[in-house]
């Protein structure tokens, strides 16, 4: 179990849990319900900023148990506790509960690793499990009464009462539904089951999304709602009437308006991940058939009504996530939801059920199935470079090993070919002959590192982004390419983009680079700075745009002016505001570490006179030498 070691300050913040705690129980003086005193909890522990409950985990095995804040927390607020039973009649108090849980979620800092042992998780988990009851023990008849009579019609069956689309369903309060339900042999309480889908569409409609501890509670309340719709209870019309409910599930719209807002506006991998991971929870009830008996397949004709109600989930949201991989730079963090998105495209029962609504997502699949192609030939590029780097006599000698990164890309190699592997076997394509044929050609040409390199520039696009730059127009006295509102919304949406590699090799402002010394460059540039003052460098700079001989020694010894008048020099404008600029003196060369060496030797050279000159020379054509012979190693090592 993950457990930091604790700072002073955080064994402070554990005292005054304890101590809260102890106050809380000093209170409660009988076990009846209290509605004071679970008001007092839900302030004071579940409302408290001063207090991460997803952080607070179980105690290590050296600890004293019974003195552990999550004892004392699990002692107050676990599902069987009076504060638990108190909230579960009051329906203001379960809403304010569940609204601090959620509140709790989306302001935790703590990993969601660990999180998932904390109390906050565990005591959800034994709410939820309350709520929607599915417990072997329970009874395996349930009898519901039935009503008399409501604006002169009659309920002839439990199904007519309780289904989300009867018309009688509005005209009955949640009183009298909780009075109709509340008897012995029935094992749970549709007012019960209303709140919980009430905490999970409040939960959907949060704008903070981005959360990876939310996530993790929304990916439990849905697994938990297959769970509790799809147990079976002995009685047929009770258990359409949950079947009814998974399909037509009270949240769905608000999920829906989640999954595409959340899917589009998705910042990082590992967020991008837990969302998938969600939808995948919710799109696939069928993994939670029959938990008494996992090897038990799961029939399609039962979630046929699901996926007809829930059809936009898998025409929308389906083929934005399948976009989104596209985006995103394929990694290990993304593998395991990316084969459970792919495997809809071969796996049973999903391809029967996509069938069912007229949907074929093998074509886009296919085209992600064909970028991890050109991800293989990537990181196989990559591995290959570092291995030709330490091969020959004198590297071999140092090697250590492959690095971090080029283990990762073993892994996500191996991986990437069995999913193409398995897409071969199930759905007849052929890109293992493919990649066979493309390491044959890796092996007789010299091509290859060129051509992934092409491929890496398409890698963080969309598909569309090969159709080039985005729709602007050339503002006449800049030069300069401005984005129309077409090419805002191209950008915007990852279509199309601008190319900035031409624009920042000849930037005077650009990051030191990994050749240069970063105080050479500050100095170089400052002193290029106030040479421009100088008159007869400004008149230099005047004929910068002009076909002369001057203007030829111009544009060799100074950076283009801001805006550069040339026609043919035509950028894209990365600014809202263009900082207008001279020509100014091409200064930085001299901060390049070749070119202080050089000046330093010039020094020495000068000072020392010939001995030092021929010493030095001699000692550097001995290091050429040295290095070519190193080269001309590895070349022929790597040729085998």
């Amino acid at each position: 179990m993950f457990q930091q070691r604790q700072t002073p300050t955080e064994f402070s913040q554990m005292d005054d849990v304890v101590s809260i705690c102890r106050e809380i129980s000093s209170n409660i003086i009988s076990t009846d319900k209290n509605v004071p005193i679970s008001k007092m909890i839900i302030h004071k522990i579940f409302k408290n900023p001063h207090i991460d409950l997803c952080s607070i985990l179980p105690p290590l095995i050296q600890q004293h148990y019974p003195d552990s804040p999550y004892c004392h927390i699990q002692s107050l607020i676990n599902s069987n506790s009076v504060f638990f039973e108190t909230v579960l009649e009051d329906d203001q108090l379960c809403t304010e509960l569940w609204d601090s849980i959620l509140h709790q979620c989306e302001v935790s800092t703590a990993p969601t690793e660990p999180a998932k042992d904390s109390i906050l998780f565990s005591a959800v988990s034994q709410y939820v499990t309350r709520i929607l009851p599915c417990d072997e023990t329970a009874p395996s008849s349930m009898s519901v009464p039935r009503s008399p009579k409501i604006t002169h019609q009659t309920i002839r069956t439990p199904l007519q009462l309780f289904r989300a689309d009867s018309p009688l369903v509005n005209r009955v309060s949640i009183e009298e539904r909780s009075q109709m339900m509340s008897v012995s042999t029935v094992s749970f309480q549709p007012r019960l089951v209303q709140n919980f889908c009430n905490f999970v569409t409040k939960s959907c409609t949060t704008a903070q999304f981005t959360n990876a501890n939310k996530l993790l509670l929304i990916r439990y309340l849905l697994k938990q709602f297959h769970v509790f719709c799809q147990f079976s209870t002995g009685d047929p019309e009770v258990d359409n009437w949950k079947l009814d409910l998974m399909a037509s599930a009270p949240f769905r719209f608000s999920l829906y308006d989640f999954f595409k807002s959340s899917v589009t506006q998705v910042p990082t991998t590992i967020v991008f991940r837990d969302i998938t991971m969600c939808w995948l929870t919710y799109c696939r009830p069928w993994r939670y058939h029959n938990m008494s008996n996992p090897s038990d397949f799961a029939p399609a004709a039962k979630y046929r009504q699901f996926f007809e109600k829930n059809v936009e989930f898998y025409e929308v949201i389906l083929g934005k996530i399948l976009k989104r991989f596209s985006a995103f730079e394929m990694c290990e963090e993304l593998l395991g939801s990316l084969r459970a998105i792919i495997e809809f495209a071969w796996k049973e029962p999903q391809t029967l059920l996509l069938r069912h609504i007229q949907l074929d997502i093998q074509p886009h699949s296919l085209e992600l199935l064909k970028q991890m192609q050109v991800v293989v030939r990537m990181h196989r590029s990559a591995i290959q470079k570092e291995q030709d780097e330490h091969s020959g006599f004198w590297n071999s000698l140092f090697y250590s090993g492959d690095s971090a990164r080029t283990q990762s890309s073993r892994r996500l190699v191996s991986e990437l070919l069995t999913l193409m592997k398995d897409s071969d076997s199930y759905v007849g394509t052929h890109f293992m002959p493919e990649m066979e044929d493309s390491v044959l050609a890796n092996r007789t040409g010299n091509e290859t590192f060129h051509k992934e390199k092409l491929y890496t520039s398409l890698l963080n696009e969309t598909p569309k982004s090969g159709l080039g730059i985005p729709d602007h127009f050339v503002d006449g006295p800049s030069n300069h390419m401005l984005l129309t509102p077409i090419g805002q919304r191209q950008v915007l949406n990852r279509e199309k983009r601008f190319d900035y590699s031409n624009c920042i090799k000849d930037d005077p402002k650009a990051p030191t680079r990994s050749y240069e010394l970063g105080i050479a460059v500050k100095l170089t540039t400052s002193l290029a700075q106030k040479l421009n003052e100088l008159s007869f460098v400004q008149k230099i700079g005047d004929h910068y745009s002009q076909q002369s001989v001057i203007g030829a020694i111009a544009r060799k010894v100074m950076y283009p002016p801001v805006p550069n008048l040339d026609p043919n020099a035509t950028v894209p404008a990365y600014s809202a505001r263009i900082i207008r600029s001279p020509p100014l003196l091409r200064l930085r060369y001299f901060a390049s570490y070749q070119s202080i060496f050089f000046m330093i030797w010039l020094l020495f050279a000068l000072k020392y006179g010939l001995t030092f000159t021929i010493v030095s020379l001699i000692l550097i054509a001995l290091s050429v030498t040295v290095l070519l012979f190193i080269e001309l190693d590895s070349g022929s090592s790597s040729s085998y």
